[in-house]
């Protein structure tokens, strides 16, 4: 199976990932469900050490699994506070800035070279990120205002940089290191448990409460659980035989995909005008590296 088969599923998946997020999120607190999902996929993932030896890792490679986990980890919870307190269609669009952030940080990390062709991605990002943020009456700088001052919308802004470090990490472990993606996602998955529950407990948090609530949405989560495993496998195998950027760009379609669909089902308003932005910000990541070997 192609790398752009892989991203493409990948993208899918986390399109249904993410409007079945919405939907939970209404209901409950960003880090008792982040918890909980997360809770979910470990559980599912025990089966994972019968299949690979999760322990046979270098310290060097554990220590950069740790570190990419725990960005991913607070990416994630970002993301999840996002999409509780904005619309689905506003939230995700901006995610799909993570192309150009990656490009940026491949560039000072690993190397890459950036062409005109990419720099020129970078700026239809940040005019897609203008349409989706621009209301009728505003001048013409109040969008990026708007943006860089409300709270909600830095959670989002704030997850597509560590996004883009955490995808850095992906690359250097399944390629440059040829980790096997089951044995990071095993222990990616259990840094998150480790990570959401000592925050629920710094919050003074009943874990046990938290369990029992969970109790009545179990099935939702545990289909956001199914989505999220395979979603995020899928982008790591595709990471084995492309550029980190390009499978991301491939994968963030899912942005089209949920704004659509969950704008849709939520009503969200400004439907229209939110999916040109969209649309050109992923077209846009497509454009970022479309020389890149």
């Amino acid at each position: 199976m192609t790398w752009f088969v892989l991203a493409s599923i990948s993208a899918l998946l986390s399109a249904a990932a993410a409007v079945t997020q919405k939907r939970i999120l209404f209901r409950m607190s960003a880090l008792e469900f982040s918890f909980l999902v997360s809770l979910v996929i470990v559980a599912f993932s025990m089966c994972v050490p019968f299949t690979v030896d999760v322990a046979a890792l270098s310290p060097s490679t554990l220590v950069i699994i740790l570190g990419k986990s725990i960005l991913g980890g607070a990416a994630f919870l970002l993301v999840m506070l996002s999409l509780k307190n904005n619309q689905i269609s506003n939230a995700l669009p901006l995610l799909g800035m993570t192309p150009a952030v990656t490009a940026l940080l491949a560039l000072l990390m690993l190397g890459e070279t950036l062409r005109s062709w990419e720099w020129s991605g970078i700026g239809l990002i940040l005019i897609g990120a203008y349409i989706l943020e621009k209301r009728p009456g505003q001048t013409i700088l109040e969008p990026f205002k708007h943006a860089l001052g409300s709270r909600r919308r830095r959670y989002i802004l704030w997850a597509v940089g560590l996004f883009g470090l955490s995808s850095v990490f992906d690359r250097l472990l399944v390629s440059g290191l040829k980790t096997d993606p089951l044995v990071v996602l095993f222990h990616q998955h259990v840094v998150y448990v480790l990570m959401f529950g000592t925050m629920l407990f710094a919050r003074r948090s009943s874990v046990a409460g938290v369990l029992q609530a969970g109790r009545k949405h179990l099935p939702l989560i545990a289909t956001v659980a199914v989505f999220t495993v395979l979603y995020r496998l899928t982008q790591l195998e595709a990471t084995k035989d492309a550029p980190v950027a390009m499978v991301l760009a491939v994968k963030r379609t899912s942005i089209l995909y949920a704004s659509f669909f969950g704008g849709k089902l939520f009503s969200d308003d400004r439907l229209g005008m939110k999916l040109v932005g969209a649309t050109v910000i992923v077209g846009a990541g497509f454009l970022i590296l479309r020389n890149v070997a």
